[in-house]
């Protein structure tokens, strides 16, 4: 199974972490089938913690898991925290293989998604 975790930072605000769910679901739907589960998953505050999604998505049979950072800067936890979780997952999970993607600020559409959501504002 090949499964992708849209990991987020984690809020005590319950309707945050209820976005990111939800948004782990319309990409689900979106994604028609490329992964056999898409989830979401937190670094700190919330549940469900990357480290205990990945344990459970390698429990469920995945051996294939791509890590979505869903952040906008590079601060610690895209630069330290998360690659250093993938690099423990590798070596916890040697049948899993394991990729991170670059975080949502890196990607070069976030420029047109800005323009276009601003443009949609001011219409």
């Amino acid at each position: 199974m090949k499964a992708l975790i849209i990991a987020a930072h984690g809020s005590r605000k319950k309707e945050s972490n209820l976005e990111v769910a939800l948004l782990a679901a319309r990409v689900s739907k979106k994604s028609k089938g490329s992964f056999g589960t898409v989830e979401h998953a937190f670094l700190q505050i919330a549940e469900p913690l990357l480290e205990n999604k990945i344990k459970e998505l390698v429990q469920k049979g995945a051996k294939k898991i791509v890590i979505f950072p869903f952040f906008i800067g590079s601060g610690s936890h895209i630069l330290v925290d998360i690659p250093e979780l993938v690099q423990q997952a590798k070596i916890t999970y040697k049948h899993v293989e394991f990729k991170l993607t670059r975080h949502l600020g890196k990607i070069e559409a976030i420029e047109d998604i800005i323009i276009q959501e601003v443009i949609r504002t001011l219409s």
